[in-house]
């Protein structure tokens, strides 16, 4: 298991030549490479010939017609024989062709080539014999501190041409260091390119089945018993090509595949390496005082956490060497001290040690950094992990802790724990994977807040003041580049951002940078004028660009045609952008903008404006780290109106701006739809004061609950507020109260109780419960409320369902006072008759209503 990290710039060049002196026996490998001839278990079969139909599909002049894969079980490991045969079709791939690279780890592996054929016209040309092999050490991850060991045999191939076949097979015998029991491999169902067969067979002792896993694929091997051993064995003819896609989870396979291993169990996996990753109890004297240091400092077991994980971070430098045993297992923390480096094995071990030490319980655990979250779709496998972590516990509190991170801050709540999805803890495991908590970032990890101030009278400059804050992971990042580059590369770059945007500005205040470590918070602070020369050239004012700089460019935008895998898009992460512009002769405003809202990513756009100033702000959130292929299409539209809404372009030359006059509109669109209202209120007290006659013997005013409830909703509410008035005058003139009715009809939601107490009296029983009151009440002022004060939604359709909902409720909540009040006329049948009927009066005040509901609906939105 090797380790991932970031580049380091300080690996010294004459590291190899160390490694070399290390370990001697790389120099001498060659007798790990030469020739033999096949083995008596192998099958050797036929070359198949190429499939016309797919000719189209050939890339770099090859064309594959054999691909052969056979293994056999060896107490303490295996062997595998590999055959592959391959046309040169074009000029291209005779490059390619001709050069065969035999890659091997000598402290595991001794390869021989079998065999070494051209067949040019049908003509077989044994070229085995003349084979050299030149063998060599890349050490391909150097540069980011890796090195693993492996040689490379090189061979080239003389006299090749097009239309020539190459045939070569090679057996490797492998001795597994650590889990010699344990057996891995998948057998993929298709190719990125044409194949004419695809062959794999596995064979392996009876008493020691092996479990299959399929996936993405029907394919089944046929199987045999063979002495003792079971013969899996899968043939795939001419499968067709699958594109790879842009973009995909390193956790997703572009195509369908078998998975098999000898165990379906993690914990088999685990032991395989957990004896040499147990913490250990003693230290270099200069390190165990360091530890008693923190011990004497902080009794918080945390703080104990937080500084041990700073010096394994930040003092022990970052080298693997993971060459023969060193690929999975560490070296022991003593060796890790006194040489002052080590990879993520030895790192791991060390801080588990040190915080076992401190009182803290850890231990080390397995983890995959790119395919994390795939881990629980595999079969059991230590090839499956390329990084080791520590788990460790407090309190029952479970923190996930990174020793080949560097420079990271936080303390408590506010370290910033890894997400690698699934890991394997080496000793609290039961024989499952465990998934690390994922944080949801809650504010901003990057917020920029841009201020510019146009000049306040003639010859002055533009002035931009940029003050950005990152926290948690982005401070860590943040804290990394400060660290590795000059102050004035990043203003070199800053400056060359806003040149882009502002041709001509300059930078007037040196970029500063506010590291509390601890918080895990950065600021850096930035200021830069813009002459006025540069301002009024290409009329830059007229056109002066506003952008959220919130790294748009890290969504991905993949062709959506055909596409069957998911979408990465990276880990969740939440930015902000803010931009004030200052001494503005206009309102301005941003009503163009949109938020977009997607299961995957938000942006939220706000804004607010004075006469002189105007302030727009961005959030962005990505809300997960896979987009399906079913979702594509929506991700695609969501990130391309995500980046028309974060560039905007104004002119802040005006004075007296359509802003102004759209905010004017907007106050008269409002003072319409009250004097309309106002005007139907006044139209109604005329007519009512005209037409209104007390009835000897009617107590309130019964009506049928059908016309109350229809009048009332297409009035716009008008007709509740009548009723109510003629209700209160009718229960003035029958018990000779002294009280304006027409104030309680139009507050009819306040006085709701008391009237339900009257009616309760006047029945002799308490037939309407007088919590109906209060209910009608709190639901006759609450869509009130709810109709004027509160925010309108953006579509017509929905304020228009918002506003005939508060309607509804206003018919609906006083039904139980007028049932009651006419079974208290049910001596005066007549009144309820006459009342409820619909007149020419009644359906042209309807109609009036309802078209003005229509259009206040739509003006509250204007």
């Amino acid at each position: 298991m090797g380790c991932s990290i970031s580049a380091r710039g300080w690996l010294l060049a004459s590291f190899v030549l160390f490694l070399m002196v290390l370990h001697p026996q790389l120099a001498n490998a060659g007798s790990d490479v030469g020739k033999g001839p096949v083995e008596s278990w192998v099958t050797e079969v036929d070359i198949p010939t190429a499939d016309p139909n797919r000719a189209d599909h050939i890339r770099n002049g090859i064309s594959s017609l054999l691909s052969d894969w056979q293994v056999m079980y060896r107490p303490g490991g295996y062997v595998e024989y590999e055959r592959d045969a391959y046309q040169v079709v074009d000029r291209p791939g005779l490059e390619q062709a001709a050069t065969i690279n035999l890659n091997f780890d000598p402290a595991r592996h001794s390869v021989k080539l079998n065999h070494l054929r051209v067949i040019r016209d049908g003509v077989v040309q044994d070229r085995l014999v003349e084979t050299t092999f030149d063998i060599y050490r890349q050490e391909r991850d150097s540069v980011r501190g890796v090195f693993d060991g492996w040689l490379t045999a090189r061979i080239d191939v003389r006299d090749v041409r097009v239309g020539d076949i190459i045939d070569y097979a090679t057996t490797t015998d492998r001795r597994e260091i650590v889990g010699k029991d344990l057996f891995y491999y998948y057998v993929a169902a298709g190719w990125d390119k044409p194949v004419g067969l695809m062959r794999r067979e596995i064979i392996w002792p009876t008493s020691r089945p092996l479990h299959l896993k399929q996936q993405r694929t029907s394919i089944k091997p046929k199987v045999s018993n063979v002495a003792g051993h079971t013969r899996y064995l899968w043939e795939i003819f001419n499968p067709e090509p699958v594109k790879v896609e842009e973009n995909l989870p390193a956790s997703f396979v572009p195509w369908g595949h078998v998975l098999v291993s000898s165990t379906t169990n993690w914990r088999e996996v685990a032991d395989a390496v957990a004896a040499s990753y147990q913490p250990v109890s003693t230290f270099p004297p200069a390190f165990t005082a360091k530890l008693d240091a923190i011990a004497a400092r902080h009794s918080d077991p945390r703080e104990r956490m937080i500084e041990a994980l700073r010096i394994v971070q930040d003092e022990v430098r970052y080298i693997s060497l993971s060459i023969g045993a060193g690929s999975y297992l560490p070296r022991d923390p003593a060796t890790v001290i006194a040489s002052g480096f080590g990879d993520c094995k030895d790192k791991a071990l060390l801080l588990a040690s040190a915080l076992t030490y401190l009182g803290v319980k850890a231990e080390v655990a397995l983890a995959d950094l790119d395919g994390g979250y795939g881990l629980t779709s595999f079969l059991p496998t230590l090839r499956a992990f390329d990084h080791a972590i520590v788990r460790a516990e407090i309190s029952s509190r479970v923190f996930w802790l990174d020793g080949t991170d560097y420079l990271q801050g936080g303390r408590g709540d506010r370290l910033v724990e890894p997400d690698y999805g699934y890991v394997l803890p080496l000793s609290s495991s039961k024989g499952e994977l465990e998934k690390m908590r994922a944080a949801e970032p809650l504010e901003p990890t990057t917020a920029v807040a841009e201020e510019i101030s146009f000049p306040a009278q003639a010859g002055d400059p533009l002035t931009l003041k940029t003050v950005t804050t990152y926290r948690g992971v982005d401070a860590d990042t943040m804290r990394r580049k400060l660290a590795g580059q000059s102050l004035q590369q990043f203003a070199d770059s800053y400056l060359k951002y806003y040149d882009q945007q502002y041709p001509g500005i300059r930078s007037v205040a040196a970029l500063k940078p506010v590291d509390d470590r601890d918080s895990n918070v950065i600021t850096l602070s930035e200021a830069y004028e813009l002459s006025p020369e540069a301002l009024a050239a290409k009329d830059l004012a007229k056109n002066f660009p506003l952008r959220a700089d919130l790294d748009d460019a890290s969504l991905p935008k993949p062709a959506k045609f055909g596409r069957t895998g998911p979408v990465w898009i990276g880990s969740p992460t939440y930015r902000r952008h803010s931009v004030t512009v200052k001494n503005l002769k206009a309102e301005f405003s941003a009503e163009q903008a949109k938020n977009v809202m997607t299961p995957y990513l938000i942006l939220l756009t706000g804004w607010s404006s004075t006469p002189s100033e105007f302030t727009i702000n961005w959030d962005l959130k990505k809300l997960g780290s896979e987009v399906p292929a079913s979702a594509v299409s929506e991700y695609l539209a969501s990130v391309d109106e995500i980046f028309e809404n974060t560039r905007w372009s104004y002119d802040f030359t005006h004075e007296g701006t359509k802003a102004e006059e759209v905010s004017t509109s907007e106050t008269d669109y409002q003072g319409i739809a009250l004097a309309a209202w106002l005007l139907a209120m006044l139209a109604t007290c005329v007519v009512e004061q005209r037409t209104f006659k007390p009835r000897p013997g009617q107590l309130y005013w019964p009506i049928s609950p059908r016309k109350f409830v229809v009048m009332t909703v297409l009035t716009g509410g008008l007709y509740g507020i009548l009723w109510g008035w003629r209700v209160f005058r009718q229960q003035k003139v029958a018990y000779g109260a002294r009280y304006w009715s027409f104030l309680r009809g139009v507050f009819l939601s306040f006085f709701a109780v008391q009237i339900f107490l009257r009616v309760n009296r006047d029945l002799g029983a308490r037939q309407v419960a007088t919590w109906l009151g209060v209910v009608a009440g709190l639901l006759l002022l609450g869509s009130e409320v709810y109709t004027f004060a509160i925010e309108p939604p953006e579509a017509v359709w929905a304020n228009g369902l918002r506003i005939f909902g508060g309607l509804a409720i206003s018919a609906l909540a006083p039904l139980p006072l007028v049932v009651a009040i006419n079974r208290i006329n049910e001596g005066n049948s007549e009144y309820l008759v006459r009342n409820s009927r619909f007149t020419d009066w009644d359906r042209a005040w309807m109609v009036v209503g309802a078209f003005f509901t229509v259009v206040l609906a739509y003006y509250h939105l204007q």
